[in-house]
């Protein structure tokens, strides 16, 4: 038998389409009630359903069930939606409204929570791509040349860029513009063409007004969110500090338990205030006994360091405020000490420090320290100065690779700069001597008396704890080798040695010195001569040896001035 012929449903059986029947799994329900149930649902919710089932599908866009969605939207309405456009159908605006798609190729779009994603003038959302191709920043030639001295503006609807406060620029739809050029050319007729125009501008004007209702409305919403998320920021901050808080002070009562409560040296004069900024303390987590049982021993550690830094603190305020009757500065000059200690090399000598260590927590007074130290710091100074020498030696025997010498500063290669950088090199014995007019120092203070900057930061808990303390109170730095540059540019200092036939590693200062033959800088004079002009900063008469030790030093600096050429 041939195929029966498909016959088109009547209009008592396409009303069947009109709400669910029973025979698609769902009771058999009057209109009514379907109408007053979906009514109350929100609209983002409606498209939601009619993505579910084909039954609710044909139910919620039957076009005999306009009501509903006019009557949720004017549910939402009366909770502060604005309303439904004239020019739009519910259920459309709906989608616009509610949905995060593009209208074009129906992409997710990934929407920022602070921004209004919707182009309410053209009642549509845009991917990036569909934006650029259905959207325009200009009026179309083909409607400029219509009618050129008309304002096509006013006709068009448009959304500002809004690229900076002011912009004029903005976006047009370019099917805007196209039906308008295709129902311009469709008449000829001078007053069809003006009421066009005229509807046109009536048009863009409810479209721009029912557009400002909804960006305000967006505005609100975003407003909103941003009110809701701070308030869920900071209760959640709330909540972690009142954690914190509560841990902070159950470890401050076992604290007190064991003996240790608010002290003048603590910070603030609290034992809470003190422990807050340490490890594991100040932090919203329950304090669970394992944790305490590992936490405690830190924290009476530090607590203890703590309190004997405090102490050795104040030991070594007394201390400087003492100095001066424990040594004055005429005793210090006339003990014509090669290198000048400063307060803190004072403060780590060993009678000293034993002084500002001590175990017990007894006051010490500026009587105390004077009566103690006065007798024997002049000694104490001899014996620490000697201490340094030997370990500048050591230094300058690192530095400039010699082996078992017996004295590395009276080598003839021992030739360091400035540690001021001021210009001026020489020998230890002439340094020791060297006013560094850089620093504006008095004469005869010598130059290693200011090495370093006067200011220091006291960091706890360093391996060197107490130096550091003492560096900190005293304001001042320590003495340090390494401040001298031995060895800077060696192999140019050893090329003057050698020029005059002798070993760099075993020449003395004063083998040199009974040498006076001179040499010339082969460098320089060929430089010279290739320059036939001005030889300003070339040497090109004869030198003696220091002198040719300073030339080295200063004048070939670059990378291709390694080798030097001398000739005696």
């Amino acid at each position: 038998m041939p195929p029966r012929k498909k016959t088109k449903r009547g209009s008592i059986e396409a009303l069947a389409f009109a709400f669910p029947a029973s025979r698609d799994g769902f009771p058999a329900l009057p209109l009514d009630i379907l109408f007053e149930i979906f009514s109350l649902v929100h609209p983002l919710d409606l498209i939601n359903l009619t993505r579910t089932t084909k039954p609710f599908r044909l139910f919620l866009l039957n076009r005999a069930n306009v009501g509903i969605w006019r009557a949720t939207f004017a549910a939402v309405h009366a909770a502060g939606l604005p309303e439904c456009p004239p020019y739009a159908s519910e259920l459309a605006w709906a989608r616009l409204v509610f949905e995060k798609t593009c209208h074009i190729c129906s992409t997710t779009l990934r929407v920022d929570a602070d921004m209004d994603p919707v182009w309410w003038e053209f009642s549509a959302r845009y991917c990036r791509d569909c934006m650029d191709s259905e959207t325009t920043k200009t009026i179309l030639p083909k409607l400029k040349r219509l009618d050129p001295k008309r304002n096509w503006k006013a006709a068009l609807p448009s959304v500002p860029r809004n690229r900076y406060p002011g912009d004029p620029s903005c976006f047009f739809l370019k099917a805007h513009q196209n039906e308008l050029i295709n129902a311009y050319n469709n008449t000829e007729d001078a007053e069809a063409r003006a009421a066009i125009i005229a509807k046109r501008v009536e048009d863009t004007r409810l479209i721009t007004h029912h557009s400002n209702l909804w960006r305000v409305w967006t505005k609100k919403q975003i407003d909103k969110r941003k009110a809701e998320a701070e308030n869920r920021q900071l209760q959640k901050r709330q909540a972690e500090n009142a954690a914190k808080e509560t841990r902070l002070q159950a470890i401050v009562a076992k604290l007190n338990a064991i003996g240790w409560s608010n002290e003048p040296w603590m910070a603030g004069g609290e034992l809470a205030r003190h422990i807050r900024w340490l490890p594991d303390v100040f932090v919203p987590k329950p304090l669970a006994p394992r944790a305490y049982r590992e936490l405690e021993p830190r924290l009476l550690s530090q607590l203890t360091t703590d309190k004997r830094a405090h102490i050795v603190a104040g030991r070594l305020r007394k201390l400087q405020s003492a100095f001066p009757s424990i040594i004055t500065s005429h005793e210090l000059t006339s003990l014509a000490l090669e290198i000048p200690p400063r307060r803190p090399d004072m403060a780590l000598l060993s009678p000293v420090r034993l002084l500002m260590e001590d175990p017990t927590d007894a006051p010490v007074t500026a009587a105390q320290l004077v009566s103690a130290l006065r007798p024997v710091m002049p000694g104490l100074l001899q014996k620490w100065v000697g201490d340094v020498m030997v370990q500048i030696g050591e230094h300058a025997r690192k530095l400039l690779k010699l082996g078992d010498t017996a004295d590395p500063l009276g080598m003839a290669i021992a030739y360091v700069p400035c540690p001021r950088n001021c210009g001026v090199a020489g020998h230890m014995s002439t340094l020791l001597k060297h006013s560094c007019t850089a620093c504006n120092i008095p004469s005869g203070a010598g130059v290693l008396h200011w090495l370093h900057p006067q200011h220091t930061s006291f960091h706890f808990g360093s391996s060197e704890a107490y130096q550091a303390q003492a560096q900190s109170v005293l304001l001042d730095k320590c003495f340090t080798p390494s401040v001298l540059h031995f060895g800077r540019r060696l192999e140019a200092l050893e090329a003057v040695v050698k020029v005059y036939d002798r070993d760099p590693k075993t020449t003395t200062v004063k083998e040199m010195e009974g040498d006076g033959r001179l040499v010339n800088c082969v460098t320089c004079i060929a430089k010279a001569r290739a320059v036939r002009g001005s030889t300003t900063g070339l040497a090109t008469k004869p030198m003696g040896w220091l002198a040719a030790m300073d030339h080295s030093l200063k004048v070939h600096l670059a990378p291709r001035d390694d080798s030097i050429e001398w000739k005696l």
